[in-house]
């Protein structure tokens, strides 16, 4: 019956799981910690629930192992690319810190030296996953100190393959061969793993995904984690190390996100088990007896990570606002800290006690640590109400510049909007926090200057008292609010254009002064809907009312005034050669015509090229069809032809008896933006 006995504990340790989270998700605490809490609650050192608790561990150490595998499959050498100057500069700077910060306070307090090392290792680490919920909850990911954060965290992560390496050597536990020779053999293992990622495993998986069946690909999956692992344990490695790898081979295939969606929800169920172990770990007598060292070692810790991770952010030049908030969400310690914490108390590398200090610390920052986040927003908030005040004596920018627009953020949409007003030759300023960026556009040529629009006094020197215009493309929603409200509090009559990327954001978007709300998540799905319908040749005005309608679900007290753009159709790339589809009024002057009749070549050069009637259909009508109300006509010629044809169709025999419906065509004419 061992067997029911090993079904018994998985049992009680999902079911108590599930109940814990579920009561955490309600004050927005960490799954992790969860889990955690789950582990002392049905742990030996707790009700003691669980009689096998070695076999939980078992499964916990596979969890771990699909943990790093996961890590490799999401590494990118492209995604590190794109923010290297942070992974590179700002990690190094963080996780070097750390470790020395840890590694000074250790050795005053009398801590021997590997076990000071050992700690920074485990001080130097941040939850990705618990930053990334915690910047998700409050729409923030694509913020600039979120990018900060994710390129930390990068760093951290490469790091800890090589921190998982050294511990042995610091338990003084070295191999039999001499360390040149363990190094030689870790660097032959890498180049063997870049090797098979690059030139032999994408073929591989190519022939496998020929086969075109969804099993044999998650069994080559597994197996090659498995293999993988196997192989470098048995040269010496640890099974981590080895997950890694194969992570790491897969994910140069172009098939490693369909591997890692397929693997997934085993990892995750698997982890839940690697923390619930952790907690069972804990003895709540050892802690009980030490609280107030326990709150030290928590408020030590996460109040150094904030200021070493933001005086990192700080050295490379990114903003003290982007600095703190980034260095807020990272003032704890992450899940990778408990593998370190159970390696290192394998390898006797501290003492029990300093285990379950270090434990329940980390636990605390977890669960502190989105209140940290929000008491950071709040204290920039209020640092800039008090700071801020309108100049005695303006300096701006740019003298004598008037009636200009304001760019604030010079990404895609600020460059393209910078180009489009240049030619036009309209005025303009741009605001930019990136100082490469900005460097870089200035020596094009650009009036960029370095600066937060959120701030008031930038905001003046941009010369916001008499600029016509503000654009706000920036990423960052907490800047974005706090400049809208900024802008429209000094210049109430000056346009404000905002981009967002949350339809959850307009309304108090509008609310806070700004004029226009461009949501991409909503613009998108519209774009979407207008492509489809015209792709069926739905005429202009029936695709205008059906986009006026879903403007008006979401939010038509906001945007009654907004023309609508729907795109004709082109039929050829080399000529201005358009088509375009009409219902035909009732009152129309067309309506019991023929085709000659109409004269509607003669009199706006566009050409009939079809009448769609119920099921019937007339491709290149014979002119003496009659063309009948509520008939849709074909139409082909230029854009101004095409727009004369629509201008005549819409008349109506009797203009003293015109009404005006929805559906009107020359109602919905007036309110469409005429392109190409």
């Amino acid at each position: 019956m061992e067997d029911v006995g090993l079904l018994r504990d998985f049992v009680v340790v999902y079911g108590a799981g599930l109940v814990v989270v579920f009561l955490l998700q309600k004050i927005s605490a960490s799954p992790i910690a969860g889990f955690l809490i789950t582990g002392l609650i049905v742990g030996p050192n707790g009700l003691g629930l669980v009689g096998q608790p070695e076999n939980v561990a078992t499964m916990a150490d596979l969890g771990v192992m699909l943990l790093l595998f996961s890590l490799g499959l999401e590494f990118s050498l492209k995604k590190m690319a794109e923010i290297k100057h942070i992974v590179l500069g700002g990690g190094a700077l963080q996780v070097g810190g750390t470790i020395l910060g840890v590694l000074l306070v250790s050795r005053i307090a009398g801590i021997p030296m590997s076990t000071a090392v050992f700690i920074g290792f485990v001080a130097a680490i941040s939850s990705t996953a618990l930053a990334l919920n915690v910047l998700d909850s409050r729409a923030e990911r694509g913020s600039m100190h979120a990018r900060a954060a994710l390129g930390i965290c990068i760093f951290q992560d490469l790091c800890i393959v090589p921190m998982i390496v050294i511990l042995p050597l610091l338990a003084h536990r070295a191999p039999d061969q001499p360390i040149a020779w363990l190094l030689l053999k870790a660097f032959g293992i890498v180049v063997v793993t870049v090797g098979l990622a690059r030139y032999i495993f994408p073929r591989v998986l190519e022939m496998i995904v020929g086969t075109r069946s969804k099993e044999l690909f998650v069994i080559s999956s597994v197996f090659t984690f498995l293999a993988i692992a196997w192989i470098t344990s048995s040269f010496g490695f640890s099974l981590a190390l080895g997950a890694f790898l194969a992570g790491l081979i897969l994910s140069e295939s172009e098939y490693s996100y369909q591997i890692f969606a397929d693997l997934r929800p085993v990892r995750d169920s698997l982890n839940s088990l690697f923390f619930v172990s952790i907690g069972m770990l804990v003895r709540p007598s050892q802690i009980l007896a030490n609280p107030g060292l326990l709150l030290l070692i928590i408020l030590s810790l996460m109040l150094g990570k904030l200021v070493i991770t933001g005086g990192s952010l700080l050295a490379i030049g990114l903003p003290i606002q982007v600095s703190f908030l980034a260095a807020a969400v990272l003032a704890q310690l992450g899940e990778f800290s408990f593998i370190l914490l159970r390696v290192g108390d394998r390898l006797d590398l501290i003492s029990d006690a300093w285990f379950q200090l270090l434990i329940s610390a980390t636990v605390g920052t977890m669960v502190l640590c989105p209140p940290l986040y929000w008491a950071a927003q709040k204290i920039l908030a209020m640092s800039k109400e008090l700071s801020e005040q309108a100049p005695a004596e303006e300096h701006t920018f740019a003298p004598g510049l008037t009636d200009h627009v304001i760019i604030c953020g010079f990404g895609e949409s600020g460059r393209n909007l910078a180009r489009v007003l240049k030619q036009n030759e309209i005025p303009y300023v741009v605001l930019e926090l990136n100082a490469r960026r900005v460097r870089e556009a200035r020596n094009e040529g650009e009036p960029i200057f370095f600066g937060d629009c959120s701030r008031p006094s930038i905001l003046f020197r941009a010369g916001i008292r008499v600029a016509r215009v503000v654009v706000l493309a920036i990423s960052d929603p907490f800047s974005t609010r706090r400049a809208v409200k900024v802008a429209h509090t000094i210049n109430p009559g000056g346009v404000i254009l905002t981009r967002t990327k949350y339809l959850a954001e307009i309304e108090e978007l509008y609310h806070l002064g700004s004029h226009e709300v461009i949501a991409e998540e909503f613009e998108a799905s519209i774009e979407i809907v207008t492509r489809i319908l015209r792709v069926y040749h739905l005429p202009r005005a029936a695709v205008a009312a059906e986009i006026k309608s879903i403007r008006d679900t979401h939010f038509g007290i906001f945007l009654a005034d907004r023309h609508i753009t729907v795109p004709r159709l082109r039929l050829s790339d080399r000529m201005e050669l358009l088509i375009e589809t009409i219902q035909v009024p009732e009152h129309s002057p067309f309506a019991g015509l023929s085709v000659a009749q109409t004269q509607l070549r003669k009199r706006s050069g566009a050409s009939i090229l079809g009448i769609g009637r119920g099921a019937q259909t007339w491709v290149n009508p014979d002119p003496r069809e009659k063309i009948l109300p509520d008939d849709f006509l074909v139409l082909s010629g230029t854009k101004q032809q095409l727009k004369e044809a629509i201008l005549i169709l819409s008349e109506e025999k009797d203009t003293s008896s015109k009404t005006e419906t929805p559906g009107d065509t020359g109602e919905t004419l007036s309110k469409i933006e005429t392109e190409a």
